[in-house]
């Protein structure tokens, strides 16, 4: 009797270890053919994988990646949601389900999914994600209500200072009312924090987008107090002056900048040769022009400054 029941026993702990070890095999295989970059065989194993008895939910996400990867958005969607009904704080989860939303343009659904990614980890993609995200609904509303929540949580609040860099650069020319409302996160992130190089630098930037040359030269000043070796906020300053058409500034913060940075930037050749050719040092300038066209292979203004230095060469003869 006791050897009968310890059978049933052994037969019964075989049969878990059957089931176990179907689901593995299918999971592990489907695993290594994605790693191999065979997807639509992955995706094969991976719904084999959620087919047996003894399945576990978590495969749902790598089967979701793996359509993911065929470019077959609406199973991975299908395949991210069941997922994340078993793992609801899942971030990459979460991401991934509102990138895919993103993608169909359905930005209210899509801003949920980012919100609660944000909630779980607080880094540049999804604070970036997710402002585009209000920007694409045209929802100013929910941009201040983000930014509040940054400052009002235990975020770090340099999130805000990526929020207010993304309205700034990217979407303030459509709408005034970002240029105004990214100046008062800087501002406040440089009141908090006055060391804070960063913001107040861009503070610099938003006030010569305005053409508050005044502001844009208080601010830069205070930028190089704290950073004077700094190639951008040199550069800045350099063309905050020339903007302002007080020239002589302008060529000595242009020249500070193309010492630190002339072998990366392009930029700062032509800043500081049309400086040059405005104040009549036009062999100087001639000379800048010549040798960013030889240094740098490819820059997006390459034949308009190629055209504007043969004129002038044809000027100057």
């Amino acid at each position: 009797m006791e050897s009968l029941l310890l059978e049933k026993i052994k037969m019964h702990w075989k049969r878990i270890r059957e089931k176990m070890s179907t689901f593995d095999a299918y999971f592990s295989k489907g695993v290594e053919l994605y790693d191999a970059k065979k997807y639509k065989l992955a995706i094969e194993f991976f719904k084999t994988a959620l087919s047996q008895s003894n399945a576990l939910p978590f495969a749902n996400y790598n089967l979701a990646l793996a359509y993911q990867q065929v470019n077959n958005e609406d199973e991975a969607l299908k395949y991210y949601e069941k997922f994340l009904e078993s793992y609801p704080k899942d971030q990459s989860g979460l991401y991934n389900t509102a990138l895919i939303y993103f993608n169909k343009e359905e930005y209210e659904k899509a801003s949920k999914y980012f919100f609660e990614s944000f909630r779980q980890l607080q880094d540049k993609d999804n604070i970036t994600s997710l402002t585009k995200c209000y920007i694409k609904m045209d929802n100013v509303e929910k941009i201040t209500d983000l930014v509040e929540y940054i400052f009002n949580s235990d975020c770090d609040n340099d999130c805000a200072f990526e929020v207010a860099k993304i309205i700034e650069q990217g979407y303030a020319i459509k709408n005034p009312e970002l240029l105004d409302f990214a100046l008062k996160i800087y501002t406040k992130l440089y009141e908090e924090n006055p060391k804070h190089f960063e913001a107040v630098l861009a503070i610099s930037l938003v006030y010569a987008k305005k053409g508050d040359w005044k502001k844009a030269i208080e601010y830069c000043s205070i930028a190089l107090r704290l950073n004077p070796k700094s190639y951008e906020a040199n550069n800045q300053m350099g063309l905050t002056y020339y903007c302002a058409e007080e020239m002589e500034s302008c060529i000595y913060y242009y020249e500070k900048a193309f010492k630190l940075n002339s072998k990366k930037d392009y930029r700062i050749y032509s800043n500081l040769a049309y400086a040059y050719e405005k104040v009549g040092r036009i062999d100087e300038a001639i000379g800048l022009f010549k040798e960013l066209i030889t240094k740098f292979s490819n820059f997006p203004t390459k034949e308009e400054i190629k055209n504007h230095t043969k004129i002038l060469i044809e000027e100057n003869r």
